[in-house]
């Protein structure tokens, strides 16, 4: 019986060991070009009015992550949608700076922006802090596999969006 034990103890301590070995702050980047200039991509993404037409975590993504059917909520610096909220904290030409909650948990989601007159580049990234927890380790491993796509979609529908001609 004191075998089993130990052997428990030991097993255990090596699964924390390892997950410790986890990064504990984990970023999901994305970037794309679009043909306009910087001050109109600044404009686009600083009036989070807007995000409901480009941004897919907020029309699809945030009910895949989880269930919440309850309408999207919007004014130029927050967004309330069921249980997440996200917050405009900083917007300047190049920079715009949001925080995205859920309960007790957040994260922050930048958006930078350089490039020329005509063509902007784009970098959207999410950052994350995620607890000592093994189950919050392991989880952290899929952020990009879960929200690199949605990020990709997104960023294409804000390009195709700032790149149709008006008529």
């Amino acid at each position: 019986m004191k075998l089993i034990i130990a052997s428990l103890l030991v097993f255990s301590l090596v699964i924390l060991f390892l997950f410790a070995l986890f990064p504990s702050d984990i970023s999901v980047t994305r970037i794309v070009e679009i043909n306009r200039s910087k001050i109109d991509v600044s404009h686009k993404i600083a009036d989070m009015r807007e995000w409901k037409s480009w941004n897919e975590m907020l029309v699809n993504g945030l009910d895949n992550i989880k269930k919440v059917y309850a309408p999207v909520k919007t004014d130029s610096v927050h967004i309330q949608k069921g249980y997440f909220t996200i917050d405009l904290l900083k917007a300047v030409p190049d920079t715009m700076i949001t925080v995205w909650q859920q309960g007790k948990k957040s994260f922050t989601g930048n958006y930078y922006l350089s490039g020329t007159d005509r063509q902007t580049v784009v970098e959207w990234t999410l950052r994350f802090h995620v607890q000592w927890y093994p189950w919050d380790k392991l989880a952290s491993m899929f952020y990009d596999k879960n929200l690199g796509p949605l990020m990709e979609k997104s960023l294409m529908n804000l390009k195709n969006e700032m790149e149709t001609p008006l008529h």
